[in-house]
C-alpha cells in the first residue's frame, strides 16, 4: 500500500492490519480479504519467535550452496541427553551430510573460498552489497575454472578489490593483502587475471573515494571531509595527481587539513588507516603544500 494514498472519506491516513486497510482516523474499511505474507503465527520474544518459526534463513549468495540445503545440527540434547551410541550415530551422519553437500572438488573449493571472504569482510568490515557482489564474482570464476593452481585466498582477495571499486567504496591492495595473508604482489596478479578474464573495465580509483573511510576512522568529521575533497579538487587542477597512488594524496591530503585545522592526529595514525608509510605522505603532504600554497 503507498502510504500516500488518503481515505476517501475523511482524509485520514490509511493503515494495513489484519488482512484489511482502514482510515486510521474514521475506521473505514477500504479493502479487505487480502493475502497475509506474514508467518501464520505470533511470537512475543526472540526466543518465542525462535522456537515457533518453520521456515530456514532467505537464501543469499554469498553461501555456496545459496544456503537452501539442510544441515544436521551439533546439538545433542532432544527433549532429553542421548546416549553414547546415538551420539555417535549422528555425528556420522553429520559427516556424510556434510560430505554429500560438498561432493566434488570444485564444489569444495568454492566453499573453502566463500567462507574465506565471509572471514575477510567481517575483519575489514565490508558492506553486504560489495560482499554480494564479490561472491558473485567468485562464483563465476570458479564456474569458469580459473581457480585451477591458484591461491584461493589471492583470489578472494582480488574480488572484493574489484567489488568494491564498483561501489566506489576501494579498499588498498596492502589492507586485503594483509587480511588474506599473502602478498600484495600476489593479489595484485590475482586482480588483473580476474579482470582480464571476466572482461571487467574498472575505472581508475579517485582520491576522493578513500577520503570519507579515512574521515571516519580517524573521527575528524564532515567539515574536515569536504575540506579535504576541496584540497585534491585543487590539486587535481595543478596536475598532482598525475603519477601518484590515489590512497597516498588522500592520505596526504587527510593529514595537510587536520593540521590546518588544528585536529590532532599524526602521520603515524593516518599511516595505520592508510595503509601508506609515512615518508610517502611526508612527501606528498610536501607537494601539496608547496604548490597550493597552503
Amino acid at each position: 500500500m503507498n502510504d500516500v494514498e488518503r481515505c476517501p472519506e475523511c482524509g485520514g491516513k490509511l493503515i494495513s492490519e489484519e488482512n484489511e486497510v482502514r482510515c486510521e482516523s474514521c475506521g473505514l474499511v477500504v479493502d479487505e480479504e487480502m493475502i497475509d505474507s506474514g508467518p501464520d503465527w505470533r511470537a512475543f520474544s526472540f526466543d518465542d519467535e525462535k522456537e515457533k518459526s518453520h521456515v530456514g534463513l532467505p537464501s543469499s549468495v554469498t553461501k555456496h550452496d545459496k544456503g537452501l540445503s539442510t544441515e544436521i545440527g551439533f546439538k545433542d540434547r532432544y527433549g532429553k541427553e542421548l546416549a553414547p551410541e546415538k551420539k555417535a550415530q549422528f555425528s556420522r551422519l553429520r559427516r556424510h551430510q556434510l560430505q554429500s553437500r560438498r561432493s566434488s572438488g570444485k564444489e569444495r573449493s568454492l566453499s573453502t573460498g566463500l567462507q574465506e571472504m565471509h572471514r575477510m569482510v567481517s575483519q575489514l568490515n565490508i558492506s553486504k552489497d560489495v560482499h554480494e557482489v564479490a561472491a558473485v564474482f567468485y562464483k563465476t570464476a570458479s564456474g569458469k575454472g580459473l581457480m585451477k593452481g591458484r591461491s584461493i585466498e589471492a583470489m578472494v582477495a582480488a574480488t572484493l578489490y574489484i567489488a568494491s571499486r564498483f561501489y566506489n567504496l576501494p579498499r588498498t591492495l596492502e589492507e586485503l593483502s594483509e587480511a588474506a595473508r599473502v602478498s600484495k604482489k600476489e593479489v595484485a596478479r590475482a586482480e588483473r587475471y580476474l579482470a582480464d578474464e571476466l572482461d571487467i573495465n574498472l575505472k581508475p580509483a579517485s582520491p576522493v573515494d578513500y577520503v570519507p573511510r579515512f574521515v571516519s576512522e580517524l573521527d575528524l568529521g564532515k567539515e574536515v571531509e569536504n575540506r579535504v575533497v576541496e584540497v585534491i579538487g585543487l590539486a587535481d587542477e595543478k596536475g598532482l595527481l598525475s603519477g601518484r597512488s590515489p590512497v597516498s594524496i588522500a592520505a596526504a591530503a587527510t593529514y595537510l587539513v587536520a593540521k590546518v585545522m588544528g585536529k590532532k592526529v599524526t602521520q603515524r595514525e593516518i599511516s595505520d588507516v592508510s595503509g601508506v608509510s609515512e615518508v610517502t605522505i611526508r612527501n606528498r603532504y610536501h607537494e601539496i603544500e608547496e604548490e597550493l600554497d597552503l
